[in-house]
């Protein structure tokens, strides 16, 4: 196994125990999320840089989809990262559907051009390729969405879920597909392929499957215990630029100082 598949794998098992720490109310599952987050970030950006320093005299549009993919990929998870940390970017709900669209542009011609290969190859991988890219493509549109409305982005996450339900259906069926004069089953392909659409994908599951599970309350919401709601909300505007700067400040880190004198204050307070 590459390296690289090694440091991803690491990443994303690191990011899912720390959401896995942060549902028991262990406030370092977001320092644990946050780190993996950036790690798995400059992971993609390292690729992105070798891909083009290999392919700088060929490259084709298929090229550069899989090169944006790439540095979308990155600069998006860069966004979690700092979200895990509640670091303040600007405008980071513009920067946020900007990533999220490009990403389906960029997985449209991905996926069109996977499949017109396929399905001129003759092989039955084209048919369960369209659910697959749908499925992706429509949970991205959801992913955007989010910002504007939950309640559209719950409707497009469902439509997305739908149209994945045949893709997995054949993937638990585990049936084989001739590719290239030999059977494989879709999960060989999906691994094989090159991109990161499977990665996508498995995140995207595993959205649906927490949020359904979290809305029935079988487990508990991701939280941050350290963190009052307010300070939470005063961010998301700074971060949305639904709030100028007062002299330079905005309301959360004015919220922030005020909540760590009165804590000082109290925690000293109980000391003596």
């Amino acid at each position: 196994m590459k390296l690289s598949q090694v440091l991803q794998s690491l990443f994303l098992g690191l990011i899912l125990l720390g959401i896995f720490a942060v549902m028991a109310q262990n406030s370092y599952g977001f320092t644990l999320m946050g780190i993996s987050c950036f790690g798995l970030a400059l992971l993609y950006i390292i690729q992105t840089i070798l891909r083009i320093t290999e392919d700088s005299y060929s490259l084709e549009r298929k090229d550069i989809a899989s090169i944006s993919e790439f540095s979308l990929l990155a600069f998006l998870i860069m966004l979690f990262g700092f979200r895990a940390f509640y670091i303040k970017v600007p405008y980071s709900d513009i920067i946020f559907i900007t990533l999220c669209t490009s990403l389906i542009i960029v997985y449209v011609i991905i996926g069109l051009g996977i499949y017109n290969t396929k399905k001129i190859a003759g092989s039955g991988i084209a048919k369960q390729l369209i659910f697959f890219y749908s499925s992706i493509i429509i949970f991205l549109i959801s992913l955007g969405t989010r910002i504007i409305s939950p309640s559209l982005s719950g409707i497009f996450g469902a439509a997305g879920f739908i149209a994945s339900v045949p893709f997995l259906y054949s993937l638990i069926r585990q049936k084989k597909y001739y590719n290239s004069g030999n059977p494989v089953s879709l999960f060989q392909f999906i691994v094989s392929s090159g991109n990161k659409a499977g990665m996508l994908f498995l995140f995207f599951m595993f959205s649906v499957i927490y949020t359904g599970l979290s809305a029935l309350r079988v487990i508990p919401t991701i939280e941050n215990s350290d963190k009052p709601g307010t300070y939470i909300e005063l961010v998301s505007q700074a971060e949305s630029g639904r709030e100028k700067p007062v002299n330079g400040r905005y309301r959360h880190e004015i919220y922030k100082d005020a909540m760590d004198k009165f804590l000082e204050r109290h925690g000293n307070k109980a000391l003596k």
